[in-house]
């Protein structure tokens, strides 16, 4: 049985500046650090000859929705800009809860980061009303963070300033097929909308009005952390396909993977690959963060790299 997400995987051009600000901005602690091992790069896709070092960050001591972040000597490029943003689809944003979203938009822009705007007001269904807002780290990875303003007592207290990971987002062109693969995996539909109000355009920081169809799935029904979501911009049938896949390794800067935990490795990598996936590469090393593993790397269906591991 695959988990729900455990961590997701960043490439950031300063190892040292990252952690600072992720310490700064968001209350997470490195939790373990060092060497990455050319054992490695065909797991994740990148040359071996290349040097780094990587830091495990999380706000508790749960195991739930850390961040591994990765540097290497030699740092690549941004995944997203203004040319994709419409019609790119892969690894998009990180979303966290915290109990004011105000002031951790303050903090994110204090400890270096940047946002476009104060949090935004949406209704996200009849129970649930949130203030949101989009923000990027020093790196431009998109930071979204969301307090409730109705409908927090669903999903349970808040033990931290800054929750664990709640969800990552994936830009897709096909939303349907999206969902269906998640759903194979144990996941289940949290909500399904399509969102068009005044304010999404602030919210997005986009140049224009849009609508998207955004979809966020729950593991199990039950786990709250480590949920999945998918997003569509509608209206933009008309732009090519920009897909991420093939530049979403380090060195390069952004999302570049996120990790599930397997009790069947084999059963899981079965299951996976019967649903479209493509197995990357497998196999039984130190994982960092994560101690000793069997690991398989597969590709989904936006091109979304998924880290499986059994932990020995």
């Amino acid at each position: 049985m695959l988990s729900e997400v455990k961590a997701v995987t960043l490439g950031v051009s300063d190892l040292q500046r990252a952690c600072t600000f992720y310490q700064n901005a968001l209350g997470y602690q490195v939790q373990t650090q060092g060497e990455l091992s050319p054992a490695l790069a065909p797991l994740w896709r990148h040359d071996p000859a290349l040097k780094g070092r990587y830091a495990m960050l999380a706000p508790d001591d749960s195991g739930l929705g850390r961040i591994r972040l990765v540097a290497f000597d030699a740092p690549g490029q941004r995944l997203w800009n203004a040319d994709n943003l419409y019609n790119g689809s892969g690894y998009y944003a990180m979303n966290f809860r915290c109990r004011d979203a105000l002031a951790t938009m303050q903090a994110i822009t204090a400890a270096g980061g940047s946002s476009a705007h104060e949090p935004s007001y949406w209704e996200v269904s009849d129970e649930v009303a949130v203030r949101d807002s989009i923000n990027d780290d020093p790196d431009g990875i998109r930071l979204d963070v969301f307090s409730y303003e109705r409908g927090g007592e669903l999903r349970g207290p808040l033990h931290t300033e800054v929750s664990v990971l709640q969800t990552i987002a994936i830009a897709t062109r096909d939303v349907a097929r999206s969902v269906a693969f998640y759903k194979a995996l144990g996941f289940q539909v949290l909500f399904d909308r399509v969102l068009d109000f005044p304010e999404l355009q602030t919210l997005l920081g986009t140049d224009r009005p849009v609508r998207i169809h955004n979809v966020n799935l729950i593991k199990d029904g039950h786990i709250v952390p480590g949920r999945v979501e998918m997003f569509a911009y509608l209206d933009m049938q008309h732009l090519p396909d920009a897909p991420l896949r093939e530049v979403a390794v380090p060195p390069n800067i952004g999302i570049v993977s996120a990790s599930l935990a397997s009790t069947d490795l084999d059963a899981d990598l079965a299951l996976l690959q019967a649903q479209g996936a493509s197995l990357v590469a497998r196999a039984t090393l130190a994982l960092p963060g994560f101690g000793q593993c069997d690991v398989a790397t597969v590709l989904g269906p936006d091109g979304e790299q998924l880290e499986v591991f059994q932990p020995h």
